[in-house]
C-alpha cells in the first residue's frame, strides 16, 4: 500500500486531518516542500549559542547577565518563537519554531494538511517546480533589509541554500483519488489560481520591496487563505463566503448577520458530508454493495454480517496501533441494539448513526476536521467571533482587506483601481461576497434570509470603513471610490 494511503483513510478522503496552525508553521511546512531541513528540531537560539560561535561578544562584564536576558528576550520575539507559541498554545514550551530568517530555522511539524497545498500546485499543467523553488528562495532568503543583514552577521550565514531534489510528475497522483472528475477539474483550476497568486506575490515589488516580516506574513496569509478556498471548492461549484464588511459593526446585526452565520454553517457542513461519503464507500467495501445488511451484537462487539465492527474500524483507519477501541455499551446505545439482538440496517442509517456517535467523542476526526475552517479563518482574521461559540461568520478585517487589495493591484500591475472592480474580482476569483455586483447574483440567492438592497448597502458601507481604516481607500465622490496601497495613497493625484 502506498505510504500516503497507509494513514487514516477518512483523512485521505477529506485531504486534511486537522488544522495546521499557526499560519507561520503552515508556511514553514510548505517551504520544506522546496528546501531541505538543515537545522535541529531541538535547537534553541540564545546569547550562549551565538557567543559559542564567536559571532557575539561583550566587554561589559558588569552588566553581562542583564545583557544576556535582554538579548534572549529579543531573540524570543524577533525570531518568531514567541509569536508561534502565542498563536498555538498546544505547542510544548520545549519545542521551538521560528520564522525562516535562515534555512536552518525551517523546522518541520506533522503536516496535518497532508501536503495538500503542494499537491494543488502540481495539478497545474504549467507548474515548474524548479522555477517556483527559485522564486521562493529569492523571496525568503535573499532579502537585504536592515534586519536581514543583522541576522546574516549573527548567524554567519552562507549564501548557499540547500534545495530539495524531486521529480513532481506523478508524485501525488493517488492524493486526488477521492475526487470525481468534475471535482478534480475544479481542484485543478484552484491549483492554477494558487500558482498565479504565488507567482505575483513572489515577484511583484508591492511585496518583494517589503521587509522580511511583512513578506513572510503575506506569504502565510496567502497559503492559509487557500486552505479556505480548498474547503470552498470541495463544497461545490456554487459555494461562496458571504463576508461582513467589518467584523464588529452595529449596522450589521440584522439580516446580514443571520445570512453570514447561515452561510458559514452551510460551508462547515462539507466535513460531515465528505465523511458520510467516505464511510459509505468503506462500508460497501466491507460488507458489499447491497442496500441493507444484518447487524448483530454479541461477544462484546457489533457484527456487520459475519464481520466485526472492530475489524471495520481498523480497516477504516488503516492502522491497528494507538487506536482506542469504542466501549461496547456506547456502541449498543449508538446503534440502537441490545446485547444478543440482531436487526437489519440500511447503509445510510449505519453511516448516520456512526457519524453521530463519533461526533460526540472529544477529539474525534469530525471535530478535528471541522475545526479547520474556524482555525484557519481566525489565523487570517476572517472568521469571527474568535471565541469558542457555535455561531460564527466570515468578515473582512483591516489587515486581510489590505492584503487582498495589494494582491489585486499587483495582478493588475497598477497602483490604483476602482472599488467596484476590486469587489467583482473578490467574487469572481475567491467567491468572497460583500455586496451586490454585476456578476455575483447567483450567490446572493443562496443565502437565508434573502438580503435586501439596503442590507447589502450597509455591508458595503462597513467595508468602506474597513478599507479606509487600512488606508487603502480614496474617495472621489459620494459614490466613487478607488482602492490603493497604503504607501501609495499620499501620491495620488486626480488627472
Amino acid at each position: 500500500m502506498p505510504k500516503s494511503k497507509a494513514n487514516d483513510k477518512v483523512a485521505a478522503f477529506v485531504g486534511i486531518s486537522a488544522p495546521e496552525t499557526p499560519k507561520y508553521l503552515l508556511a514553514n511546512n510548505f517551504l520544506l516542500e522546496y528546501f531541505e531541513q538543515t537545522g535541529e528540531q531541538v535547537e534553541l537560539y540564545s546569547y550562549a549559542w551565538f557567543e559559542e560561535r564567536k559571532s557575539l561578544v561583550t566587554q561589559d562584564v558588569e552588566n553581562q547577565e542583564e545583557l544576556k536576558k535582554a538579548f534572549n528576550r529579543f531573540l524570543y520575539r524577533y525570531l518568531g518563537d514567541e509569536t508561534i507559541h502565542q498563536e498555538n498554545n498546544r505547542l510544548k514550551d520545549e519545542r521551538h519554531f521560528y520564522f525562516p530568517l535562515t534555512q536552518g530555522m525551517l523546522m518541520e511539524r506533522s503536516p496535518t494538511l497532508r501536503h495538500m497545498l503542494f499537491h494543488l500546485q502540481t495539478l497545474d499543467d504549467k507548474f515548474c517546480y524548479e522555477e517556483m523553488q527559485r522564486k521562493l528562495e529569492n523571496y525568503i532568503f535573499h532579502g537585504h533589509s536592515g534586519a536581514n543583514n543583522i541576522w546574516k552577521v549573527l548567524f554567519q550565514e552562507k549564501e548557499e541554500i540547500r534545495l530539495r531534489k524531486r521529480d513532481v510528475k506523478g508524485e501525488g497522483d493517488d492524493f486526488w483519488d477521492m475526487l470525481k472528475p468534475v471535482e478534480k477539474n475544479r481542484m485543478q483550476a484552484l491549483g492554477e489560481s494558487l500558482n498565479r497568486d504565488l507567482d505575483i506575490l513572489l515577484t511583484c515589488r508591492f511585496f518583494t520591496d517589503l521587509d522580511f516580516y511583512r513578506k513572510y506574513q503575506y506569504l502565510s496569509v496567502l497559503l492559509t487563505s487557500y486552505v479556505l478556498q480548498y474547503i470552498l471548492v470541495r463544497k461545490g461549484p456554487n459555494a461562496s463566503m458571504l463576508c461582513k464588511g467589518k467584523p464588529l459593526d452595529d449596522r450589521l446585526n440584522g439580516d446580514i448577520h443571520r445570512a453570514c452565520s447561515y452561510n458559514y454553517a452551510r460551508l462547515r457542513e462539507v466535513f460531515p458530508e465528505m465523511m458520510k461519503v467516505s464511510y459509505g464507500e468503506a462500508l460497501k467495501a466491507y460488507v458489499g454493495k447491497k442496500g441493507a445488511f444484518r447487524l448483530s451484537a454479541h461477544d462484546e462487539d457489533l457484527w456487520l454480517e459475519e464481520k466485526s465492527f472492530e475489524g471495520f474500524m481498523a480497516d477504516l483507519s488503516g492502522r491497528e496501533k494507538n487506536r482506542k477501541k469504542m466501549d461496547y455499551e456506547v456502541l449498543l446505545k449508538g446503534f440502537g441494539i441490545g446485547d444478543g439482538e440482531e436487526k437489519e440496517m440500511t447503509m445510510k442509517e449505519f453511516v448516520m448513526r456512526y457519524l453521530d456517535l463519533i461526533g460526540k467523542k472529544q477529539g474525534s476526526n469530525l471535530q478535528k476536521m471541522s475545526s479547520i475552517l474556524s482555525s484557519s479563518g481566525k489565523q487570517i482574521d476572517m472568521v469571527y467571533p474568535k471565541t469558542n461559540v457555535n455561531f460564527k461568520y466570515f468578515a473582512m478585517a483591516e489587515g486581510l482587506a489590505e492584503f487582498y487589495v495589494r494582491l489585486y493591484l499587483a495582478r493588475k500591475k497598477s497602483r490604483y483601481d476602482y472599488l467596484d472592480n476590486f469587489m467583482e474580482d473578490l467574487a469572481d476569483r475567491y467567491h468572497i461576497i460583500i455586496s451586490k455586483t454585476s456578476k455575483n447574483e447567483k450567490y446572493l440567492k443562496t443565502y437565508k434570509p434573502l438580503l435586501s438592497a439596503q442590507e447589502l448597502w450597509k455591508n458595503k458601507q462597513a467595508f468602506l470603513d474597513t478599507l479606509n481604516s487600512a488606508n487603502c481607500l480614496i474617495k472621489l465622490s459620494d459614490s466613487g471610490f478607488i482602492v490603493t496601497l497604503p504607501e501609495e495613497k499620499g501620491g495620488f493625484k486626480l488627472i
